[in-house]
């Protein structure tokens, strides 16, 4: 018993929230749970401000500045944010096939919320996604023109417009509130990429051009030729900050200069210094930084106030990169030219990549990543003959964990 006059000795309990939060910061990971489990007060402190502060930065699970979270089917809680990330680095994933074709075909995809859509050659098509353990529905919603037309090669998403080009240089826009469908014959060749931001459209073909256009008249859709010129390009993205500049990769540069930067008002051409013979894909990270994926087998942050790279990654196994996804935060998604190969990189982590995620070989054994998009939990991958869903929300799944094989190569 306290002696009268003298006040009882502090507990825990006394703590406010603030304190609290910085004690169990100290913690492991199982004694939170614990913690979480203890009583109402406890439970509050380590879900809305530890779980918090630990889930905020994490690899593809993070939650801070992430503009790509829009993809996110599920509003997972900040504790199954940190058990998803482990996922990831552990390579903890179920799989599942979707769409197989036996003709050798290489589909588009573009992942949201609720919709994965599909270009099925020449048919645009958009597929629900699904809450349960089936992901998805294999009959589409709905769909846009016919398979029987010539291909879609590439296909841009944009709010509530979509833009695509076609094998035989035919570009199409689809406005998804009013539903209208309006397609224009651009070029006499091969479309291999399209790009568009705001009034400003590009496209670029296989061998002979790239064009630059601008919308005259929404409600019809009529393109005004601006500039034409005598480069065609594998890969196009416009800068997000307007549309002011093109980021071009050539298929093929004998001088391995083939990113370039385009200023779309002047049309003049700066070669960037990024020494590749190839670049595959592209994508700003944002308005001053461009990342690509090359044939040298390097993925490559390239910096445009310096028209250097700022860092590169090369693949442990010496396979080009086809294609890219980035999660608007550090983490990238390389799809690999062999095995069904994918490569997750964290840009915060120099040199290596985090991990490896090999698909099953179901049809061929050698099949290229050509097209890829994931959100939180889940990963899509288009191969040769089919569409791959990794499932890393999986607790229960055996890990495929190569850090040890990247570990071996690195050092």
């Amino acid at each position: 018993m306290a002696a009268k006059g003298t006040q009882s000795p502090l507990t825990i309990c006394d703590l406010n929230d603030d304190v609290l939060a910085c004690i169990f910061g100290y913690l492991p990971l199982d004694d939170l749970d614990n913690l979480h489990r203890t009583c109402h007060r406890f439970r509050t402190v380590v879900r809305c401000y530890v779980y918090s502060r630990l889930s905020a930065d994490l690899l593809r699970t993070g939650h801070r500045h992430r503009p790509e979270a829009r993809r996110d089917l599920f509003n997972f809680d900040y504790r199954k944010r940190i058990s998803l990330e482990a996922n990831w680095r552990q390579g903890r994933y179920s799989e599942k096939y979707f769409f197989y074709h036996r003709l050798l075909y290489f589909p588009q995809i573009i992942l949201e919320r609720r919709w994965l859509y599909v270009t099925d050659q020449g048919q645009f098509r958009a597929h629900q996604r699904t809450p349960n353990g089936r992901m998805l529905l294999d009959r589409p919603t709905w769909t846009i023109c016919s398979e029987k037309e010539p291909d879609i090669n590439w296909v841009v998403k944009k709010k509530a417009r979509l833009f695509g080009g076609r094998s035989d240089g035919t570009c199409f826009l689809y406005d998804f509130n009013t539903r209208q469908y309006r397609s224009e014959q651009l070029a006499d060749d091969f479309i291999t990429a399209v790009d568009f931001e705001g009034q400003h459209f590009v496209y670029s073909t296989k061998t002979r051009s790239t064009g630059f256009f601008t919308e005259r008249d929404y409600e019809d859709w009529r393109l005004e030729p601006k500039r034409i010129v005598g480069e065609a390009y594998q890969t196009i993205k416009l800068c997000p900050d307007g549309g002011a500049r093109l980021a071009a990769g050539k298929y093929h540069d004998p001088d391995k200069s083939a990113l370039r930067l385009i200023d779309v008002e002047s049309g003049s051409t700066t070669q960037m210094e990024s020494p590749s013979r190839a670049v595959y894909q592209l994508t700003w990270k944002d308005s001053n930084t461009i990342l690509t994926g090359n044939f040298d087998t390097t993925f490559r942050v390239v910096d445009t106030r310096t028209n250097k790279d700022e860092a590169v990654w090369v693949d442990p196994y010496d396979a080009s990169v086809y294609c890219l996804d980035y999660d608007g935060a550090n983490a990238v998604l390389c799809g690999m030219k062999y095995n069904f190969r994918v490569n997750l990189y964290d840009l915060r982590v120099p040199k290596r990549c985090v991990q490896m995620y090999f698909s099953s070989k179901n049809v061929s054994h050698y099949s290229p990543v050509y097209s890829l998009a994931s959100d939180c939990s889940q990963l899509f991958v288009v191969t040769d003959h089919d569409l791959r869903i990794l499932n890393f929300d999986a607790d229960s799944s055996q890990a495929k964990d190569y850090t040890s094989d990247l570990n071996t190569w690195l050092y």
